[in-house]
């Protein structure tokens, strides 16, 4: 019966008449699958209940022929609103079947249905549903669909929200996914990777979204954001108890020396100690921190290894107990005195250098006092 179905081509040629009669001939016999590669789809066009016969009976016996006509087939050739009907009334026996759902999705797309066609496209998780939206300009249908478009890739849904926020505004979005508070965080930490200040009404909010989600980016948010409320950050950072997140906002705030009390207390940490008590630059953390560390041996090695240029060693050496042994003392000590001769070097280098300078510059005052002076005799 194929063989014969390939003959009609040269057979019937162009008249679709013929064409039509031969068809209902199949028919008759059961076989409109085979004539289906050889029909005319242009010159000569048959008449749209030919197509949708045989797109019918593919229906009825085979999904993915049904889907595979479709996409070769122009869709003028047939009533798409009858074939859209068609494969409904099959997905309501087979809801989940989802070369159905594509291909009623691509008839939706021919017949310019976008936004029906956006949503079955996503319950698929289709590939191409950001292209769609792209291509047709469907922003004002993916306003109540942006949880799923999340859902099935944030990444791109975020990207392209925030590309078009002349159509979506970031405020509908944050609306949206309101009760989906992870999502609300990828969105809004991306807008603020973009723009510092474009979402700033919701840097309170994004606090607790990030100790919640995101941590390892709470304390660079709280860094770069000029936006945020540090009380409202302090205490959610306290109540969690995210130590270095609370050193920096209490430190942020002014209040240094109980920043300098949690990272001893809390962290246990003398080289970030040592190194917070240098960017203050204040000497009564020095003290702070020397009080804290006298009866720390391990803590005392750290200080001698580091206060040399900004404190005095002396006033730490003399609160040194008398017994008490300290971890690699010896080598502290040669480093003070490395750092105290480096100090002097740097000292004398320094004075040479203004003596010298001084030196030229007053012989080069004296030759200039020394020189001659053009007086005119008239």
């Amino acid at each position: 019966m194929f063989w014969l179905a390939s003959k009609c081509q040269r057979i019937l040629g162009k008249n679709a008449a013929l064409w039509e009669y031969e068809v209902y001939k199949f028919k008759e016999i059961g076989q409109l699958k085979a004539i289906s590669p050889y029909l005319p789809r242009g010159d000569p066009v048959l008449k749209p209940l030919i197509y949708e016969m045989i797109l019918h009976e593919f229906l009825e016996t085979d999904y993915e022929g049904f889907a595979t006509l479709i996409r070769e087939w122009p869709g003028d050739l047939y009533n798409n609103s009858v074939i859209v009907q068609a494969v409904r009334d099959h997905l309501k026996k087979d809801s989940q079947n989802r070369t159905l759902l594509q291909t009623l999705a691509e008839l939706y797309t021919y017949d310019k249905n976008y936004g029906n066609a956006l949503e079955i496209y996503l319950t698929l998780r289709h590939k191409d549903v950001f292209q769609l939206i792209h291509k047709h300009n469907l922003f004002s249908s993916i306003k109540d669909k942006i949880v799923l478009l999340m859902d099935f890739d944030s990444e791109k849904a975020v990207d392209m929200l925030l590309d078009n926020e002349d159509k979506i505004s970031i405020k509908k979005v944050v609306e949206e996914l309101e009760d989906r508070p992870e999502l609300q965080h990828v969105y809004l930490h991306k807008l603020f990777k973009r723009d510092h200040h474009k979402g700033q009404c919701y840097h309170e909010k994004q606090i607790s979204l990030y100790a919640e989600y995101d941590r390892p980016n709470l304390l660079p948010f709280l860094r770069d954001s000029t936006h945020c409320p540090l009380e409202k950050a302090l205490e959610i950072c306290q109540q969690r108890n995210f130590v270095e997140e609370t050193v920096y906002l209490l430190s942020r705030m002014g209040n240094s020396r109980s920043a300098l009390k949690m990272i001893m207390e809390e962290l246990h940490d003398v080289d970030k100690a040592i190194e917070f008590a240098k960017e203050q630059d204040d000497g009564e953390l020095w003290e702070d921190l020397i009080l804290y560390s006298i009866d720390k041996p391990p803590f005392i090695t750290g200080l001698l290894n580091n206060i040399g240029t900004h404190v005095d060693p002396i006033l730490l050496i003399h609160r040194i107990k008398e017994g008490m042994e300290i971890p690699n003392l010896r080598d502290s000590l040669v480093k003070i005195l490395q750092d105290y001769n480096l100090q002097i070097l740097l000292r004398e280098g320094c004075k040479k250098i203004l003596v010298a300078d001084s030196l030229s510059l007053l012989k080069k005052m004296h030759r200039t006092q020394m020189k001659g002076i053009l007086v005119d005799g008239g």
